[in-house]
């Protein structure tokens, strides 16, 4: 824990969210980066899925770091329209010859995605999402 703040998961693996209906549940899809993490979100049916149903309903989405990544992956296969983004340095490359506006600012808000470009520098994100 850490400043004394802790975030609990609604649920505690993949498997246990209800992909087709999770957007109609919450308001805010918030994926952490790490590249590991980030490309398991990229190559799992079921983000990739809450992903996509979220943008179709107009509900925010939050990638941190290289989670951007699962965001252009979801893409691929939905075209829901690219974006204004931002990512961990490291994964910069994939994103832009994606297609996507790569922007190298800590934070992006374009419409109802944001990005942070890490978890030290998403400060300003989670201000926006409170």
């Amino acid at each position: 824990m850490r400043r004394n703040v802790r975030i609990v998961p609604d649920h505690p693996t993949l498997v246990s969210v209800p992909a087709q209906s999770a957007h109609e549940e919450y308001d805010i899809l918030i994926l952490p980066g790490g590249g590991p993490g980030a490309k398991t979100f990229s190559t799992t049916d079921t983000v990739l899925e809450l992903i996509n149903n979220f943008r179709k309903a107009d509900k925010w989405i939050a990638l941190i770091c290289a989670g951007t990544t699962a965001l252009v992956a979801a893409d691929k296969a939905h075209e829901n329209g690219k974006k204004k983004v931002t990512s961990h340095p490291s994964v910069a490359e994939e994103i832009k010859s994606a297609g996507w506006e790569y922007s190298e600012d800590r934070v992006v808000v374009d419409g109802k995605v944001i990005t942070s470009r890490g978890w030290v520098k998403s400060t300003l994100m989670e201000i926006l999402i409170c």
